[in-house]
């Protein structure tokens, strides 16, 4: 059940994106380490609102593909339902922050995890504890690594304060069992090796990095950048310059009104404030909802 993990044939693709990332990581954490935290965190800010913000641009595009219609009627009952959940979302914030939160951290585990490996497990629900365990785990070795901000945002937002030993023995507990699920099925022993490595790295940038940084890199360059590529390819069969550019295009409405909200964010937000972090995750998870429903639509739909 579980453990019934079949993989998809390895490609050259992945292998060479995983050499770029751990070459970037690397780089990365020398950056976190010699540059002050306030360029870094604006570089953090720039990334999400570029690439983070492109790679959930085209969800509606993608619901119509998975229906095999481009009619204007489905376009408007999808955008109204879409932007409803993202609503609905926001009111789950706003009334039941402890569970919402709870609820957010899950969607974003499952999320992180079955991007990571769609290119090599198969995507069914009986993968789906593995693709949440290796998500979560990622989550806690952030959280870990930076208690004292992520406990101020989680006391912001929900009211509780969460011991650092919460989060170490999730982090551990959560770490532990997934090395051992690889290690002992046949079939993910080979990626055992190389996804070690790249935890090791990680966790040396969630240490040096600040909490938006951290996240942000992980968001863009382990998530964002392989989901806009795996995108681009579903909705127009490869990746070539034509491709990318019917993307963009695209995507442009979804940029314009991104680029609209950093204009309001610079003249009206704090960004020093205490409250500017609980605010910003909390307008991630809700945005997060939907997002994750529709690429775990598209990925369904390849299988």
């Amino acid at each position: 059940m579980f453990f019934n993990i079949k993989f998809y044939k390895l490609t050259k693709k992945p292998l060479k994106y995983y050499q770029i990332g751990i070459i970037t990581t690397f780089v990365s954490i020398l950056f976190a380490i010699v540059v002050p935290f306030v360029y870094v965190d604006l570089i953090a800010s720039f990334l999400i609102i570029t690439l983070g913000i492109l790679h959930g641009a085209n969800d509606l595009e993608i619901i119509s593909q998975n229906r095999q219609t481009n009619s204007t009627n489905f376009f408007i009952k999808s955008l109204i339902m879409y932007v409803g959940v993202v609503l609905l979302g926001g009111l789950f914030f706003f009334f039941l922050p402890s569970i919402a939160l709870f609820t957010f951290i899950l969607f974003s585990s499952y999320h992180f995890g079955e991007q990571h490996w769609e290119d090599r497990l198969k995507i069914s629900t009986s993968h789906s504890f593995f693709f949440t365990l290796y998500g979560a785990f990622i989550f806690f070795l952030i959280f870990t690594n930076q208690y004292l901000e992520v406990a101020l945002v989680i006391e912001k937002i929900s009211g509780t304060l969460l011991p650092y030993e919460f989060f170490l023995w999730s982090m551990i507990s959560t770490g532990v069992l997934l090395l051992f699920i690889m290690m002992i099925i046949p079939s993910l022993r080979g990626s055992f090796f190389k996804e070690l490595f790249l935890l090791g790295l990680l966790s040396l940038l969630f240490h040096f990095g600040s909490l938006l940084f951290s996240f942000a890199f992980y968001f863009v360059v382990w998530h964002s950048i392989p989901s806009l590529k795996e995108q681009i390819n579903y909705l127009y069969g490869d990746l070539k310059k034509t491709s990318i550019k019917k993307y963009l295009k695209a995507s442009l409405l979804y940029w314009i009104a991104s680029l609209v909200f950093l204009g309001f964010s610079f003249n009206y937000i704090d960004f020093n404030a205490d409250y500017f972090l609980p605010m910003f995750f909390s307008f991630l998870a809700a945005i997060t909802f939907p997002h994750t429903i529709v690429i775990g639509m598209m990925n369904r739909n390849k299988s």
